[in-house]
């Protein structure tokens, strides 16, 4: 039997929260599965936002950490990246943020039926699902704009994790945009296999890439009294990192939402570009949506911008305009580079800049 260890995390309002970890789980997984929902993103030991200083105790990091992550001044100073570590004592783990950022973790493990598998592009696919309850009868999956959820089909365990591109609904759909990745276990799944009526697993919703700041109040409401909100909110995304983007557009023209806002979104070349009719569509109920499309290798008719779209970005707010009040951000890490890079140059600041790493489901 393995032994079990006690984890004390304390935050920086001074508050504390205990859980229990087995010396064979890591970290972060135990404080989810105890409804301790602390900040995370990939889960894959890649983005460091679930970060925190052990204080006190002992641990074993895992094998996915890089020193890209974790760089070896952080590691000497007690810096563990919760996702990848593991318990050899009681610890005391110190986070970087105070604790009205929790919140009760929702996760769950639901069934679902395929609805639609459809080729978007030359390397996306949409994938439409619908959860079901114990009776087989549709049933709401509740997340918020901008998480995740890990699926995995009946006839293997290879698991990935995927953005939701939609809004929570009572009949429980959920739409996921998928890259095609050469030799990837779901590129084949959707090219061979995949079938409306096919029974699928879905476990969430996960993630902290949601919208904030002065946008936001409680209970997810637009705060459009805000003399703040004049400032634009910039959205930039890369290949299938558009799907989390998409869906906090969508929660915009839900609400409402009256402010100025851009989508930055391009992929290589006419055959690779996906979702444009849905986007323009989206401008449409959202009538403070400016779309920036680009292609890299456009046709002689294209009318968006020939480039990238980091470069679209960084040329339209060269102009001396006002500066973005917000900046999310979700693609191949390349990509998240360049912007900012970019961001850097224009002089917005990096707390203004939220960002979730795109991982293409591989091998």
């Amino acid at each position: 039997m393995s032994q079990t260890y006690s984890i004390t995390s304390r935050f920086e309002d001074g508050a504390e929260v205990q859980f229990q970890c087995c010396e064979d789980e890591d970290i972060l997984a135990a404080a989810l599965r105890q409804d301790v929902r602390l900040l995370c993103q990939c889960r894959k030991a890649f983005c460091g936002s679930c970060k925190a200083l052990c204080s006190e105790g002992d641990y074993e990091l895992g094998s996915r950490i890089n020193v890209q992550v974790l760089p070896p001044d952080e590691e000497e100073d007690g810096v563990v990246v919760t996702c990848d570590t593991y318990p050899r004592s009681d610890l005391i783990l110190e986070f970087p943020y105070t604790s009205d950022r929790l919140g009760s973790m929702s996760a769950c493990e639901v069934k679902a039926n395929v609805v639609s598998v459809e080729k978007l592009s030359a390397t996306v696919y949409r994938l439409v699902l619908q959860t079901l309850d114990a009776e087989g009868r549709p049933e709401k999956f509740d997340f918020v704009p901008g998480q995740y959820a890990e699926i995995s089909t009946s006839d293997s365990p290879e698991t990935r994790a995927f953005s939701l591109a939609n809004l929570p609904n009572e009949d429980g759909f959920l739409e996921f945009l998928i890259r095609l990745v050469p030799g990837g276990y779901y590129a084949a799944y959707l090219e061979n296999r995949a079938a409306a009526g096919q029974t699928i697993t879905v476990r969430g919703p996960f993630g902290e890439f949601l919208l904030r700041d002065s946008h936001l109040v409680e209970d997810f409401r637009l705060n459009e009294t805000s003399p703040e909100c004049a400032e634009p909110i910039v959205f930039i995304g890369g290949s299938t990192g558009l799907a989390p983007l998409v869906s906090m557009l969508r929660e915009l023209a839900r609400r409402g939402f009256a402010g100025e806002c851009h989508l930055f979104f391009g992929m290589q070349d006419a055959a690779t570009m996906f979702y444009e009719k849905e986007l323009r569509s989206l401008a449409k109920s959202l009538p403070g949506l400016k779309l920036h499309l680009a292609l890299m290798d456009p046709p002689a008719d294209w009318d968006g911008y020939r480039g990238n779209a980091v470069a679209a970005y960084k040329d339209h707010f060269a102009s001396g305009i006002s500066l973005p009040k917000a900046v999310y951000l979700c693609g191949p890490g390349p990509m998240i580079d360049a912007v900012l890079q970019a961001c850097a140059e224009l002089g917005v600041s990096p707390d203004r800049i939220h960002r979730e790493e795109f991982v293409a489901s591989g091998a």
